[in-house]
């Protein structure tokens, strides 16, 4: 009887390593970088080519949401980058345009503050805008403000940003909202 256990535990040990294997191979591999789950995380949006492109700080949950921690939505032309920062299914978000050098965004930063989001100082001096310490914003002033009292809408530009896009996942599509759709630069 013990030789019966013996072959049994034998062979549940050989299906497991064959499956084990099977889940890092090259292949499987392949088809998570295809999918935009890139291992290392690694992809540089300066090498890509112009178009639209979401990142992430989480990869793809490839389910409903949007997207999976912080992500950056964007449009890039050449050397330049048109988009916003935020976390997906909020309004959490921060208006970005400037330019690429290897793993950095530096440019421009606007906000956008109403009664829901208000934005009650703005901060002249360096900070952090998001808990994941990516993001970080100086030099605010008052750009642009429109009605008064609880419908008052106020649009903050940061004259200095700088976005660290080390490690961030590459999404095979942007799924967030377009970014010309929530960042409207005109009253610069």
């Amino acid at each position: 009887m013990s030789g019966w256990y013996n072959f049994i535990a034998l062979i549940s040990l050989v299906g497991w390593l064959l499956f084990s294997s099977a889940a890092t191979s090259p292949a499987s591999l392949e088809k998570e970088e295809k999918a935009g789950i890139s291992p290392m995380a690694e992809t540089l949006l300066v090498n890509l080519p112009d178009g639209a492109y979401q990142l992430c700080t989480e990869p793809d949950p490839q389910d409903w949401r949007d997207g999976a921690g912080v992500c950056l939505n964007c449009v890039k032309q050449g050397m330049s980058i048109d988009g916003y920062y935020g976390y997906p299914h909020s309004d959490s978000f921060v208006c970005l345009r400037g330019k690429l050098s290897k793993n950095w965004l530096y440019g421009e930063g606007m906000v956008i503050s109403w009664v829901g989001n208000p934005w009650f100082e703005i901060p002249q001096k360096k900070f952090t805008w998001d808990k994941e310490e990516r993001l970080n914003l100086s030099q605010g002033n008052l750009m642009h403000s429109d009605g008064i009292g609880e419908d008052r809408v106020k649009w903050i530009i940061f004259k200095q940003a700088s976005l660290n896009m080390q490690g961030l996942y590459l999404y095979p599509n942007p799924r967030m909202t377009s970014p010309t759709q929530l960042c409207d630069w005109s009253f610069n």
